[in-house]
């Protein structure tokens, strides 16, 4: 029994074992038909998608170049248009420039436009561009012009210039030429009215050649514009591997497509149109990975299935760690929370006492500056005052709320010739000058010192000080040692003249006692007096010297006056 029931669970084990087999076989064999089905379906809608973004492309292509040619179409319109008005009324120069203005000026909003206008002689009587100057070929344009019906035109799209398109027809008067009037039409603004907005998918874009072969515009290379792809540089085959679509491209006829790969080995999706109008062939193109982009995002999306499946998987783990790590945060800040109510309270009490303690100290400074008797101002750097003393309120007449300019107080500019003196040491400026305050005038020291504010803006503040009283002082000082050096000198002056004096004096009272006539008598009495009179200034001066006190005396009016005249009237 036991060896019946071993086989059958050995039997069993084994079907179980063959069915997990055939499931998992059943299960590649599942996965393999979907993984075909999806690689033929998605072979199937490549090509599909690649036939439809062509013919996309190729009407982006031929409604670009029908803008392009209703464009042209409608500027030789304008210009033919114009050449008949100028026939009509002449090419006489006055007001012929706002003429042309007003006519050209709606077409000049999106492209820029410069008229010429050239009389019979090939000479230019207008440009709207001030820098124009007349090259080889508008002269052979202009010489061609000469030939044409007046309804017609010439067109020059490019030539050696490729950043401008010219056209130019004349300007006739019945069978008369009296000129011609050619527009210079700026390919840069054309391309970016007409090719720049063209975008295809997110890489691809518009680009235009000539018949010739030549690069016109190109938005992502625009140092190639102006290459020919019929004889290419070295530089071109940086981003082409050879130009043989280019040149079927210009074989062919007006509407095609092409394609072609680049070094890099995408393959690109390209649809071209030709204009009838100036020869220029507008070709869109697209990389061939754009196109299979949303089939290339659905097969990422099965891959990125399992991969998000994988993530999801780690980031529940991570969400419950994170959980429990916020579970262990809560709890230590449980535990810590009484430590922070007392830690916070501790500060509280800290903050107080200094509170307590910078309020104390902002009053003992209010106390001080109550005290003083000077005048304060705190200047901002814009000369506004931020805050006075009551002693400067009361000197300016003004309320704390008033608005004070420094130049309402000291203006150096404005002291001239009263700046009595100026010290200006380490930015601290120093200064004795009169002032006329509101309520206040007298001599002032200024002090105007800078300092920096936390914020690092830089405030000022002047000090007044009143030193008239003191100033007075310091003059009368000064008198009084002017005086004190008049004192000594009156006694040297005293002590020489009073020794000559002393000696003509003598010879004076010498020749009184000789027999002389009535007037030489009466001189050398005259004589006398007036050497007595130079003894007693002499004597007052010594007196003064010693600071002894006055000596008055009443004196004859009359006599005093009749000596000064014998004095001096035989003065020449």
């Amino acid at each position: 029994m036991d060896s019946k029931e071993n086989i059958s669970q050995a039997a069993l084990a084994s079907g179980g074992m063959r069915f997990k087999v055939l499931m998992i076989i059943l299960l590649l064999l599942v996965v393999s038909i979907i993984v075909t089905l999806n690689l033929f379906f998605y072979q199937s809608y490549e090509a599909e998608m690649a036939s439809q973004i062509n013919a996309q492309q190729i009407i982006i292509a031929k409604t670009i170049v029908l803008s392009i040619d209703s464009t042209m179409e409608h500027l030789k319109e304008e210009v033919v248009s114009l050449a008949g008005l100028l026939s009509e009324r002449g090419l006489d120069k006055g007001g012929l420039d706002d003429f042309v203005q007003y006519a050209f000026e709606e077409l000049n909003e999106d492209i820029r436009i410069d008229i010429v206008i050239f009389d019979t002689r090939g000479s230019v009587l207008l440009s709207t561009n001030e820098a124009y100057s007349m090259s080889d070929e508008d002269q052979d344009l202009y010489t061609g012009s000469g030939d044409l019906p007046p309804s017609q035109v010439n067109m020059l799209p490019g030539g050696d210039n490729l950043l401008e398109l010219k056209v130019i027809t004349p300007i006739r008067r019945r069978s008369d030429l009296l000129g011609a009037i050619m527009m210079i039409i700026n390919i840069d603004d054309f391309n970016k009215k007409f090719i720049a907005p063209i975008r295809a998918g997110e890489r691809g874009h518009a680009w235009v050649m000539d018949e010739e072969g030549t690069l016109i515009y190109h938005p992502t290379m625009p140092e190639m514009v102006g290459r020919n792809i019929r004889t290419p540089s070295q530089e071109c085959f940086e981003c082409h591997i050879s130009f043989n679509a280019e040149r079927q491209i210009l074989e062919s006829p007006d509407v095609g497509f092409s394609s072609y790969v680049a070094p890099y080995g995408e393959d690109k999706l390209l649809a071209f149109a030709r204009s009838s109008q100036i020869g220029w062939i507008v070709s869109v193109s697209i990389p061939h990975s754009e196109v299979t982009a949303s089939m290339k995002n659905s097969m990422r999306l099965q891959s990125l299935l399992v991969i998000t499946i994988f993530i999801a998987t780690i980031a529940v783990a991570f969400i419950m760690i994170m959980i429990n790590r916020q579970r262990l945060r809560a709890e230590a800040k449980a535990t810590y929370a009484d430590k922070l109510k007392e830690y916070a309270t501790t500060l509280e009490e800290v903050v107080n006492e200094r509170t307590k303690e910078l309020k104390s100290e902002k009053e003992k400074l209010d106390a001080v500056i109550g005290t003083i008797s000077a005048g304060i101002c705190i200047f901002d750097e814009e000369g506004s005052c931020t805050w006075t003393n009551k002693v400067m309120q009361d000197w300016l007449g003004s309320g704390s709320g008033d608005k004070i300019k420094i130049t309402d107080i000291y203006d150096p500019a404005s002291t001239g010739s009263e700046t009595l003196e100026a010290i200006v040491q380490d930015g601290h400026i120093q200064e004795t000058a009169t002032l006329e305050l509101g309520k206040k005038s007298g001599t002032f020291q200024i002090t105007l010192s800078p300092f920096h504010m936390p914020d690092g803006s830089t405030q000022r503040l002047l000090l007044l000080q009143d030193i008239t009283e003191l100033k007075r002082a310091e003059d009368q000082m000064i008198q009084s040692d002017k005086l004190a050096a008049l004192s000594r000198l009156s006694a040297g002056v005293s002590h020489e003249i009073g020794n000559p004096l002393t000696s003509i004096s003598s010879y004076v009272q010498i020749l009184m006692d000789m027999k002389f006539d009535d007037f030489a008598g009466e001189a050398l009495d005259t004589i006398s007096k007036h050497i007595k009179r130079i003894e007693t200034i002499l004597r007052k001066m010594s007196a003064f010297s010693r600071s002894k006190d006055d000596d008055v005396r009443a004196h004859n009016v009359g006599d005093l006056v009749s000596s000064t005249v014998e004095l001096v009237k035989y003065d020449r």
